[in-house]
């Protein structure tokens, strides 16, 4: 025996209440007969709900605000990492600086003491002034140590009196030209930068009074520009080939603008940005 159905599927049409009118007869061609209304409720699909679709909201909404989480998450320890990392060169850049500063000590102090060692006995007078700019020299070092910028005024005088204890060692054949406005001397630099430049020319360049080594120091476009006249020595005792490698890096984290380096055949020229 086959079961009645009470229910019939009406999937295309919306939910709601509705009346299905129906005649029936059993003569044919007389169907006035009365109407029979039968009322009718289709269920709305479930996916049609308020409530269903209030969840898929929640669900969609929820889905996006953990997505953006987890990328917002993730950024921000990118972005941690990248300055971490960012700190960790710094450090790098200072230290490696912080030893080329100390290059200073052992190898020029050796040959100062020589040279003083010489002048004791040929000129006292002479051997009074040298060991009076040693001390400046040494004097500057520890004031400007723990220091990131100096005024172009102090590295200058610092630098003249390293100039002075050369040219007690190379006389003739060692010229530096410091042609500097009172304006330009009000700038800063990193300390010991300039020395470090006008060290650099001595120590790659042949020095004797036939062909002397002339260094001009002077300001162009807020650079300090060091230009020297190329006489190349085919050897460097002393020389590590990094000492403006690490000056650049250095550099790198205290301004946005660049070293600018050039050689060509006549001269070697290096410009540092000012602050």
């Amino acid at each position: 025996m086959v079961g009645h159905r009470h229910f019939a599927g009406y999937g295309n049409i919306p939910g709601g209440n509705y009346v299905f009118k129906v005649k029936a007869t059993n003569i044919p061609d007389n169907w006035n007969v009365p109407v029979v209304s039968i009322p009718i409720h289709v269920k709305q699909p479930f996916f049609k709900e308020w409530w269903f679709i209030l969840i898929g909201i929640v669900i969609i909404a929820s889905s996006l605000f953990v997505f953006y989480r987890a990328k917002l998450k993730k950024h921000q320890q990118i972005l941690r990492l990248e300055a971490k990392a960012q700190k960790l060169e710094k450090e790098k850049a200072l230290v490696k600086y912080e030893n080329l500063k100390q290059q200073l000590n052992p190898h020029f102090l050796f040959n100062s003491l020589t040279s003083l060692s010489g002048l004791i006995q040929s000129n006292q007078k002479l051997a009074g002034n040298f060991l009076d700019q040693l001390s400046k020299i040494y004097r500057y070092i520890l004031k400007s140590r723990d220091s990131e910028t100096v005024t172009l005024n102090e590295e200058v005088k610092f630098t003249q009196s390293y100039v002075s204890l050369q040219q007690t060692r190379f006389k003739e054949g060692l010229e530096v030209n410091f042609n500097l406005s009172e304006e330009d001397l009000c700038s800063r630099i990193t300390p010991v930068t300039l020395q470090n430049l006008v060290e650099n020319a001595i120590k790659h360049n042949i020095i004797d009074k036939e062909t002397p080594l002339v260094i001009d120091i002077f300001c162009e476009d807020h650079y300090l520009t060091v230009q020297n006249n190329l006489q190349k020595k085919e050897f460097v005792e002393t020389s590590n080939k990094q000492g403006l490698q690490e000056l650049q890096s250095l550099y790198k984290y205290i301004t946005d603008r660049p070293i600018i380096i050039n050689e060509d055949k006549n001269y070697f020229t290096i410009k540092i940005p000012l602050k």
